[in-house]
């Protein structure tokens, strides 16, 4: 029986935000395919860097779907996975697509990953901003539809223990601290924290993540002017990470390279305005002046004023976050992900894998 696949790094959450889509994607060809629908993982359990048996035998295995198994179309969840497919005889090779998230996508690409996106029906990206982004930087590859994301559906689960405690004026930051990604704001909020606490004497700025950058941002936090108003956790399991959500006042990021932005979702689900920036997709998923606000990163004394303002004034606080909520339920459910996903591959996947499963 023929029948689609998708091709993920992996599914656990410990990937990051590239294995969270991997797993919306996944439920969404689940409930659509049924068992006809076909997994082919690079990393199995809780491993997070591929190594050269993974990579063989993940080609081993999008070989044997194609060739084997009657898999007739394949979706790449990420770009770099697509290029096992060329590894397969070009006469045997089935059609496919590829999901791009952001920076993979829209900084240089090597000759062969230009034509792996030329030569694929269906190109989808995380936001309508990393689609107009990599056709600007690539526009000889065609077409990039924006398929904005979701929160995964969760069961019910006991909100855990903070790690730290969050007094009334926490602002909440979660985000991985690398070296080689040190646009997402973190020196810019530690920059700007002494002129907040000036305003706001107990104000705290909560650090979650960890990372080879991590170091290097603890010694410019105990360097500074308000050392014992910044902290940092670590890395928090995802029901104590909820107890942060509940307990924070604002969630801040303001990054210069995001595709789109899972965690503000996850703000947005607890209630909370969101701090982004003008400068990436965060302006695709917070409304500025209505459930959060979106700044100028290079602007240390604007962004302190701006969380400043917003931590003195609760009343501000609740609207905002209430209308993320709302703005969540109706712009970023899972179902009307589902709903998108289905019709981009109803365009381009051949009829018979795209046929509901009996």
């Amino acid at each position: 029986m023929q029948s689609p696949a998708l091709a993920v790094v992996s599914l656990d959450r410990s990937g990051g935000g590239v294995a969270v889509v991997a797993d919306l994607l996944w439920r969404v060809f689940q409930d659509h395919f049924g068992d006809r629908a076909r997994l082919l993982s690079l990393l199995e359990g809780t491993a997070t860097t591929p190594t050269l048996p993974d990579k063989l035998r993940f080609g081993a295995r999008l070989a044997q779907a194609q060739l084997v198994s009657g898999v007739d179309w394949i979706l790449f969840s990420h770009l770099a996975l697509a290029k096992a497919h060329d590894r397969v005889p070009r006469r045997l090779r089935c059609g496919y697509g590829v999901f791009l998230h952001g920076i993979e996508a829209w900084n240089e690409l090597s000759p062969r990953e230009l034509r792996l996106l030329r030569e694929a029906n269906l190109r989808l990206s995380n936001s309508e901003y990393t689609a107009r982004r990599v056709m600007d930087a690539h526009p000889e590859i065609g077409v990039v539809h924006p398929c904005p994301l979701a929160l995964p559906p969760r069961i019910p689960a006991t909100v855990g223990r903070s790690p730290v405690s969050l007094g009334p004026h926490a602002v909440l930051v979660v985000g991985r601290m690398a070296s080689g990604e040190r646009y997402k704001g973190h020196d810019q909020l530690i920059d700007c924290w002494p002129a907040v606490v000036a305003s706001v004497p107990d104000a705290q700025l909560v650090f979650v993540g960890g990372g080879d950058d991590r170091e290097r941002l603890e010694g410019r936090a105990a360097a500074g002017q308000v050392p014992s108003r910044i902290v940092f956790t670590g890395f928090v399991a995802e029901s104590a990470l909820d107890r942060l959500f509940e307990e924070c006042a604002i969630f801040a990021l303001p990054s210069r390279g995001e595709g789109f932005g899972l965690v503000y979702l996850e703000a947005m689900a607890h209630g909370r305005p969101c701090v982004g920036s003008v400068h990436d997709a965060a302006g695709d998923v917070i409304e500025d002046g209505v459930t959060g606000r979106l700044v100028d990163q290079a602007d240390i004394q604007g962004l302190s004023t701006t969380l400043a303002a917003l931590l003195v004034d609760e009343p501000l606080r609740r609207r905002m976050g209430e209308a993320g909520r709302a703005r969540l339920r109706a712009r970023f459910s899972f179902d009307r992900f589902r709903a998108r996903v289905l019709h981009l591959l109803g365009a381009t996947v051949p009829s018979p894998a795209m046929s509901v499963s009996a």
